[in-house]
């Protein structure tokens, strides 16, 4: 297989048949999952996540956390999971 150029996904490799992956392919692959972690361990949580997905809903304060128990009022997207 030839060498492929920089710009190839790693969707698009992950979707290849695995046993014919070059070296360089699989170089390629984990080249670009560790720059992914990389970011998502500095915070930036979107590093992996595919363009356009909705970002989840932040964790209430502790002063939110408080009225919302008092009211009885809240689900489970309110925890920010």
């Amino acid at each position: 297989m030839a060498t492929e150029p920089d710009d190839t996904t790693v969707a698009e490799l992950f979707a290849r048949d695995p046993l014919e992956l070059s070296s360089t392919d699989l170089d390629t692959i984990i080249a670009k999952l560790r720059a992914q972690r990389a970011r998502f361990v500095q915070g930036n949580q979107a590093a992996g996540r595919a363009p356009g997905k909705a970002k989840t809903k932040a964790a209430p304060t502790e002063k939110q956390a408080a009225a919302l128990k008092a009211t009885g009022d809240f689900d489970i997207s309110d925890l920010g999971l």
